[in-house]
C-alpha cells in the first residue's frame, strides 16, 4: 500500500461539527494521519541502503515531495492549531455514542473510543510543546523477515528530568542509535545471537537465550527482542536494565504497556523484566587491568545477574569518560568467556554497541577502541581479551529532508 499524499488537516479532517457522525474506524484513521504529521520517527534512525527485506515503493519525486509537504504541514502553525482544535472536539465528544459496527460487540466498541481518546490527548500534548519537554507516545513497526511480519512496540518518551542528585535523566528520551540497534536485531536475529528460524521449528526445542541491554532507557531495543522472542514462542530471558530512578520508571511502565499484566511477557517461556544496574560496581580494581581475564563472571551477584548473558546490547550509552571502563568491566564480568554449544545452534557470546558518530564527541569512539582493542588476525595471545570483532559505519537519513545524514557505528565485542 503506497504512502497517503500530504494533505493539510483543515482540508482532509472531518468538520468538528460532523465528528459525532463519523464511524470509530474512520476518526481512527485521521487521528493516524496526524500522527504521521505531528510525530514523525525519531531523527536519524532510517537507515541508507539498508537490504530491501520488504517491497517498499522505489525512489522517485513522490515521496520525496511528500516528505517535504509533511515538514511543512508540521511547521505551520494555523494547521498546527486546527489540528488541536480538532482533537480537543473529538475528545470532548468522545463520552457520546460513536457510530460502530452493528456486529461489533460493546466492549470491543467502548475499547476502542478509550484508544482513541488516549491517542488524540497524546497528540494535543505533542502538539504543545518541544519533544524533550513533553510527555509522547510512539508506535514502532520493524519488519521481520524470518517472520513475514512487522514487529511492533509502543514507547512513551518523558521529559528529561536535571535534578540536582543525578545526571540528567535522558534514557527517559528515545534516541536514534536505539532505533537502528532494535531495526537491525529485528532483520537479522541470527546475527545478535537470536535463532532465525520461524515458528515452524525443528522438534529438538531451541536453547534458552539470556539478553541484557545496558542503558535501556525507554526500552525499544529489549522489547522489540521481547517482541520477537515472543512471536516466535522462544524460550528467553530479556533484561532491560538502567541506572536513574526516572529512567526505570518509565522503563517499566513501557514493559507493561506492550506486555500488560496477565497477558505475559512470560507466554512460551519468555521472562521481560526491568532492573536497576550500575556499572560502577564491576569496576576493576587492580592497578593494570588489561585484560579482565582472571575475573570471575558474575561472582555473587543477585538475580538476575547472578548469571551471565548470551548477548548484550548497548545503544548510545557513553556520555562520560569514565563509562566507557565501567561498561568494559560490566561486559567482562556478565559477558561468557566460551563458545555456547547446543544441538540445534552454537554461538559466541557478543556485546553489540551503537553510538552515534558526533563531529563534537569524537573522543566518545577512541575511548571505545582504546577499551576494546580491535581483534588481529593471527595475531597470538596468551590470555582472552575482549576485543571488537566487527566495526560497521551506518548512514541514516536526518528525516528533516533537508538535515545532513546522520552516522552511527556498530562495534561488535567479544572475547578474543
Amino acid at each position: 500500500m503506497g504512502v497517503p499524499a500530504a494533505v493539510a488537516p483543515s482540508v482532509r479532517l472531518p468538520p468538528i461539527r460532523q465528528i459525532h457522525e463519523q464511524p470509530i474506524e474512520v476518526l481512527a484513521n485521521e487521528v493516524e494521519y496526524l500522527h504521521r504529521i505531528y510525530n514523525p520517527p525519531v531523527r536519524g534512525a532510517r537507515r541508507v541502503d539498508r537490504k530491501a527485506f520488504k517491497d517498499v515503493l522505489p525512489p522517485g519525486a513522490h515521496v520525496d515531495e511528500n516528505t517535504l509537504l509533511l515538514e511543512t504541514l508540521r511547521t505551520d502553525e494555523f494547521e498546527r492549531a486546527y489540528a488541536v482544535r480538532w482533537l480537543t472536539a473529538l475528545v470532548s465528544r468522545a463520552s457520546l455514542p460513536l457510530p460502530s459496527s452493528p456486529e461489533e460487540p460493546s466492549d470491543d466498541g467502548e475499547d476502542k473510543v478509550d484508544a482513541l481518546v488516549r491517542a488524540a490527548t497524546s497528540l494535543i500534548a505533542i502538539c504543545a510543546g518541544t519533544t524533550a519537554a513533553r510527555t509522547l507516545t510512539r508506535r514502532y513497526a520493524f519488519y521481520a523477515p524470518s517472520l513475514r511480519t512487522d514487529v511492533e512496540v509502543s514507547l512513551t518518551d518523558v521529559p528529561i528530568s536535571t535534578d540536582s542528585e543525578h545526571y540528567p535523566s535522558v534514557g527517559t528520551q528515545t534516541w536514534g542509535s536505539a532505533c537502528v540497534l532494535a531495526e537491525m536485531l529485528v532483520e537479522e536475529p541470527d546475527r545478535f545471537g537470536l535463532c532465525p528460524r520461524g515458528p515452524e521449528a525443528e522438534p529438538e526445542p531451541e536453547p534458552e537465550v539470556r539478553i541484557l541491554e545496558l542503558g535501556a532507557g525507554t526500552g525499544l531495543v529489549s522489547l522489540a527482542a521481547a517482541k520477537l522472542l515472543s512471536v516466535r514462542g522462544a524460550r528467553a530471558t530479556v533484561v532491560a536494565s538502567d541506572y536513574h530512578p526516572a529512567v526505570l520508571g518509565n522503563l517499566a511502565q513501557n514493559i507493561r504497556a506492550n506486555f500488560p499484566p496477565g497477558a505475559g511477557a512470560g507466554a512460551g517461556g519468555l521472562s521481560l523484566s526491568a532492573h536497576a544496574l550500575d556499572w560502577s560496581t564491576y569496576q576493576c580494581h587492580a592497578a593494570a587491568c588489561p585484560t579482565l581475564a582472571g575475573r570471575e563472571p558474575c561472582g555473587a551477584a543477585a538475580p538476575p545477574f547472578d548469571r551471565p548473558f548470551d548477548v548484550i546490547l548497548g545503544a548510545d550509552i557513553i556520555y562520560e569518560p569514565s563509562h566507557t571502563m565501567w561498561i568494559r568491566d560490566t561486559v567482562a564480568a556478565l559477558l561468557p568467556r566460551t563458545r555456547i554449544a547446543h544441538p540445534v545452534r552454537s554461538w559466541a557470546p557478543q556485546f553489540h554497541l551503537v553510538m552515534p558518530l558526533r563531529p563534537t564527541h569524537a573522543s566518545e569512539s577512541r575511548m571505545v577502541e582504546e577499551a576494546f582493542p580491535s581483534i588481529v588476525p593471527g595475531g597470538a595471545r596468551t590470555e582472552l581479551a575482549l576485543c571488537v570483532l566487527e566495526k560497521e559505519t551506518i548512514v541514516c537519513e536526518a528525516e528533516d529532508a533537508r538535515g545532513p545524514e546522520v552516522e552511527y557505528v556498530h562495534y561488535v565485542i567479544g572475547w578474543a
